[in-house]
């Protein structure tokens, strides 16, 4: 008891205090052998209770107070009983202790002592029972883990803590005092007992409870029961016992209990410290002993656990369980518990275990947390009902390290042997005041995917376990690596990947199911990607895709039918790549009106299908995207009737639109282009290609244009663009500037070197046979437009040209008529003109007249409106057929200047053409000429030799009985010469020539007269000079012999047409209006010296045609 005064200090007070004990039980002890040495006397009163008078009472307080120092003893009643046995009996009731200054110490309703009659007889109370009613004790722990006892109302403590070794010490030494050496019991009932615990914080009240002390044979055992009072809803109730030997420091102690917290049990015993977490009653037994030196030995336990929860913390969500059960043992010496059994029956998990745990940070006697390795057995797990039925696991080896206060769990390490194989886990559970906040980490070497789904909780990412149930069909999951975290602050968390082999996954619905799969697969921040390293998919045709490099990414599993793009890598055939492309739910051939056979070769394609998971996905759901590389094509359906071949193409294609581009060849022509068509529902059977194709005689061989071998040399890359259309032929354009390409049109005489340039212009269809609906052409002064048919096996059957001009000799219309292959068209020119000043017959129609020698060419038929001969001659109403094989070759028919009719023929010569022309009526084809208007009558013979520049001729005409009348030229001539009868016949019915010969030179702009005579029997002439076909005027000489019948007896000295007497004349002017010079003297000179007064004949190789070569006798061969 503490002392009133203040200045005393602790040490002081202690032994003081014991001092007032021990004085004060002497007292009452010596005031209970005189009370009982009293009641002996009244013998009579065996078996009844002889209560002490009020005298004896008061000096028994008085002796007893007297013998505590400092304390009051107080007592209601005094008796005394003797038994039959003699046994005398000292019951003190309403006992009271307190301190001088009235505060209570001890209070005890009741207490019985059996004393022995013989020493009570000798003044000495040597109790042999002891028992106690209605004490009232308070137990304080200290937080250094000893005890303070407190006796009384108040429950003030009492003397100084103690430890468990000192209370055995204590009550070794009471029980060998001489006073007690008789003691064999102590009993007490109605004990109330107010335990507070100040290191847990916690204060406990038992009520009721009851307790005996036994002595015998040396050895002191100590047992009792107690009913807890807890707050709780249910009752707990205690029984304790405690063995020891007398002066033996070693002692067995135990305590049963039924119904007791858990918190309870884990806030008075460090080795169960960890049962902290749990809220549940327990029922068990607890052993344990001392040693001789006083120390704590092996703990044992039972614990049999209720219903409850594991919950450290209010913040933390319960965790249920049914029930529980633990054997272990617990070693002080080294802080370590052993399991001999944990199991745990629940709706989350059902275990059996074993293991051993150490406690670590006893230095205060408390652990601060627990290293555990165990073994479980018999597991069945169903966490927060997250599975229709309990997953059962064959064996878990599990490391860990619990820390108690704040609750931490951290899992060094959990092997979970399943199926033959172990998963690997690792983690931290902590209770924070947010609640539970777990992180686990986890790996295992392989499982089977439908042990991944038995494990996966329905509700943890169901989307993503649903995907898997779905879509993975069988594979060997191995490398398996997985993360989850959760808590108040952290939002729940899933990290999961691993490696597949041998896997038939369907990652897209409706799209070709992945076989032989190889990969990886990540579900990272609820993104979950799917990659396949190696595997094929097989669409309907074209073999198998390797798609090694695909994969499939959901950015977020959350969502429900969530978007995931597929990022398609395949290697395969292209017919392979196009059926995939076709595959529901894209469709993208089918809607190019195209078929997935439509070529060869190998494709390489990435490609990205945005999406959502979900079923019934429709085709305009799917975004699409796709490049990729087409190698070694070949292909007779994109250029029908045409092998296309290419060593590389580019392909793309989206939602809009899918093109193919590079360069290849077409058969042997080369092409640079590019293939779209367009996927819209409007674009449906809808394509077209468009680049540049090579024109050379390949590109005319290979898509049989119709023009013969030779039409084309060299090479030009022309833009071309071909339409498909659903149901019709392929419609082209083409255009071309024409450099570098070489043209050469035999039918009209054209030809484009390989330097020149132009505009080509071809539109029309491809097909069997191919049309050209529209061809124009401009090049080096070729114009031309029309369209062209083109016969089965792609022969020319018709070419029109509404309007071919080549440069300005040829306008007209022409038409090619096809007469089969490798054979030259029939050319028909119907209308327009020709001008053979600028040309020769032989361009018209080709070939190579030179020598004879035979050509390649076709018929030719022309009907021309005018063919221009020379200025001012043409010939009109032009028909002609010819053959141009070798050269022109045929006859015509026409009239001059649309006055005369002529026929005539044309052959080959020189490369050009020769022509013979004749006519019944000279004197008008004379007249339409403009050469002699007043001639009449007579047959025409004209022979043209091509010679020199184009249009330039040697010409040749003889004229039989040909009638001259009233020509101006003629009269003035014989006016000059005064040959009166012969004018007169010039003016009447006209004079008769029987032979006119001549010799010319014929050129566009003149006629170069050689040499000519015209004889009759009036009149002989002979004449040389020019005429300008331009202006009409004349420069001519000559000779003019009257009366050639006679005179032409000196013709064989002279020139044909001169006779032996003759007038030398020049004669200039026009025809109308000539100017007529004679000279009279040369009459008198005879025919053979007559040159000296005349000029020689003109050159015709001098002014225009010159070029010409000097005039060779005609081969009778070319002659027409």
């Amino acid at each position: 008891m503490k002392s009133p005064d203040p200045t005393s200090s602790h040490s002081e007070k202690a032994p003081r205090r014991r001092r007032r004990r021990r004085v004060g039980f002497a007292a009452l002890i010596g005031l209970a052998a005189l009370a009982a040495a009293v009641m002996l006397l009244v013998v009579s009163a065996i078996g009844r209770p002889l209560e002490a008078p009020q005298w004896m009472r008061e000096r028994i307080e008085a002796r007893a107070s007297a013998a505590l120092p400092g304390m009051q003893v107080r007592f209601g009643a005094v008796s005394l009983v003797v038994s039959q046995g003699w046994q005398p009996s000292l019951r003190l009731q309403d006992v009271d202790l307190s301190e001088v200054s009235g505060r209570p110490v001890l209070t005890l309703s009741d207490i019985e002592l059996s004393v022995s009659g013989a020493a009570l007889l000798e003044g000495r109370i040597r109790p042999g029972r002891v028992r106690l009613s209605g004490a009232r004790v308070k137990v304080r722990r200290t937080p250094d883990g000893v005890f303070d006892l407190s006796l009384g109302a108040d429950l003030r403590p009492l003397g100084q803590a103690v430890s468990a070794a000192q209370i055995v010490e204590a009550v070794d030494a009471l029980m060998a005092r001489p006073q007690l050496s008789s003691l064999r019991s102590v009993t007490a009932e109605a004990l109330t007992v107010r335990y507070e615990d100040a290191r847990a914080g916690r204060a406990w009240t038992v009520d009721g409870g009851r307790l005996r002390l036994t002595r015998a044979q040396g050895e002191l055992s100590v047992s009792g029961d107690f009913a807890l009072l807890g707050g709780y809803d249910y009752a707990t109730t205690l029984e304790l016992s405690y063995s020891s030997a007398l002066g033996s420091s070693a002692a067995q102690f135990g305590m049963s209990f039924r119904d007791m917290a858990a918190a309870d049990i884990a806030d008075q015993a460090p080795a169960l410290a960890w049962l902290n977490v749990l809220r549940a009653p327990i029922s068990g037994a607890i052993r344990a002993s001392l040693n001789e030196a006083g120390a704590l030995g092996p703990l044992n336990a039972t614990l049999q656990i209720g219903a409850g929860v594991v919950q450290p913390t209010d913040a933390t969500r319960p965790i249920p369980f049914d029930a529980a059960r633990a054997y272990l043992t617990y070693s002080p010496t080294t802080e370590q518990l052993r399991f001999d059994e944990v199991s745990v029956s629940s709706k989350w998990v059902s275990l059996r275990a074993e293991g051993r745990a150490t406690l670590r940070g006893m230095q205060d006697g408390w652990p601060r947390e627990m290293l555990g390795q165990f073994t479980l057995r018999d597991i069945a797990a169903n966490p927060d009902a997250l599975y229709p039925e309990p997953v059962k696991l064959e064996r878990a080896e599990m490391d860990f390290r619990l820390r108690l206060d704040p609750f931490s769990l951290d899992i060094g390490q959990v092997s979970i042997t399943d199926q033959e194989q172990v998963l690997h886990l690792d983690g931290t559970l902590d209770a924070g005041a947010g609640g539970w906040a777990l992180a686990l980490n986890g790996e295992m070497d392989a499982i089977s995917p439908e042990r991944v789904v038995a494990l996966w909780p329905q509700r943890i990412k169901p989307r993503t376990r649903n995907w898997i149930v779905e879509n993975l069909h069988s594979a060997s999951v191995h490398d398996i690596r997985l993360a989850y975290r959760t808590g108040m602050d952290v939002r729940q968390t899933v990290f999961l990947e691993f490696e597949f082999d041998e896997a038939e996954v369907t990652y897209a619905r409706q799209l070709p199911v992945l076989h032989g799969g190889a990969g990886h697969a990540t579900l990272m921040n609820n993104r979950f990607v799917v990659t396949a390293a190696r595997g094929h998919v097989t669409p309907p045709q074209g073999g198998a895709l390797d798609v090694a490099g695909t994969s499939l990414v959901v950015p977020d599993v959350r969502i429900h039918e969530a978007p995931a793009t597929v990022h398609l890598r395949s290697q395969s055939t292209i017919t392979a790549a196009l059926s995939m492309l076709d595959s529901d739910p894209l469709n993208f051939i089918e809607k190019a009106g195209q078929p997935v056979t439509l070529a060869d070769g190998r494709a390489e394609v990435r490609a990205s299908l945005a999406l959502r998971l979900k079923k019934g996905l429709q085709p305009e759901e799917v975004v699409f995207s796709a490049r990729g590389h087409l190698r070694d094509v070949r292909s007779d359906k994109i250029v029908p009737d045409r092998v296309l071949a290419a060593p590389l193409l580019a392909v793309e294609a989206d939602n809009d639109e899918v093109t193919i581009s590079g360069k290849g060849r077409v058969g042997r022509v080369p092409f640079d282009a590019v293939w779209h068509s367009g996927l819209r529902k409007e674009d449906a059977g809808k394509s077209r290609v468009d680049g540049t194709v090579t024109l050379s005689q390949e590109f005319v061989e290979e898509f049989r244009v119709g023009l013969p071998p030779g039409s084309v040399s060299g090479r030009n890359a022309a833009p071309f663009e071909i339409v498909f259309n659903r149901g019709s032929q392929p419609a082209f354009t083409l255009q071309s500037d024409l450099a570098g390409l070489g043209l050469n049109l035999p039918w009209i005489g054209w030809a484009l070197p390989e330097a020149g340039q132009g505009r080509l212009e071809v539109a029309g269809a491809l097909g069997e046979p191919p049309r050209i609906d529209r061809l124009s052409l401009e090049a080096d002064g070729l114009e031309l437009s029309g369209q062209v048919s083109l016969a089965e096996g792609g022969t020319l059957e018709r070419a029109e040209f509404i309007n071919v001009r080549v440069e300005d000799w040829l306008n007209a219309p022409v038409e090619l008529v096809g007469r089969g292959p490798q054979t030259a068209p029939e050319v028909r020119v119907t209308g327009g003109w020709i001008d053979l000043r600028r040309t020769s017959a032989a361009g018209i129609g080709g070939g190579d007249g030179e020598g004879g020698q035979a050509g390649n060419g076709g018929p030719l038929i022309l009907s021309l409106d005018r063919l221009q001969v020379s200025e001012g001659i043409a010939l009109r109403g032009f028909e002609g057929q010819f053959s141009t094989a070798g050269g022109l070759d045929g006859t015509f028919t026409g009239s001059v200047n649309g006055e005369a009719q002529v026929t005539g023929r044309v052959v080959p010569q020189g490369g050009r053409s020769a022509f013979r022309i004749q006519s019944a009526d000279a004197g008008a084809v004379f007249a339409a000429a403009g050469l002699l208007k007043q001639a009449r009558r007579g047959a025409m013979d004209l022979t043209l030799l091509p010679v020199g520049e184009p249009g330039t001729y040697d010409g040749q005409l003889k004229v039989r009985d040909v009638w001259l009348r009233n020509a101006p030229a003629m009269a003035a001539l014989l006016n000059a010469v005064s040959v009166v009868g012969i004018l007169e016949q010039l003016s009447g019915n006209g004079l008769l020539f029987g032979e006119v010969d001549a010799q010319f030179r014929l050129s566009p702009s003149r006629v170069v007269v050689e040499s000519s005579s015209a004889v009759g029997a009036s009149l002989g002439l002979s004449m040389d000079g020019i005429y300008s076909l331009k202006s009409g005027r004349m420069d001519m000489q000559g000779v003019i012999s009257p009366f050639y019948m006679f005179n032409a007896i000196g013709s064989i000295l002279t020139r044909k047409g001169e006779g032996l007497i003759g007038f030398n004349y020049r004669m200039r002017g026009t025809a109308e209006d000539p100017r007529v010079q004679v000279n009279p003297l040369s009459i008198f000179t005879p025919g053979m010296f007559r040159e000296i007064f005349r000029r020689p004949p003109p050159d015709p190789d001098s002014g225009e045609g010159a070029q010409a070569p000097k005039r060779q006798p005609p081969k009778q061969q070319t002659r027409p």
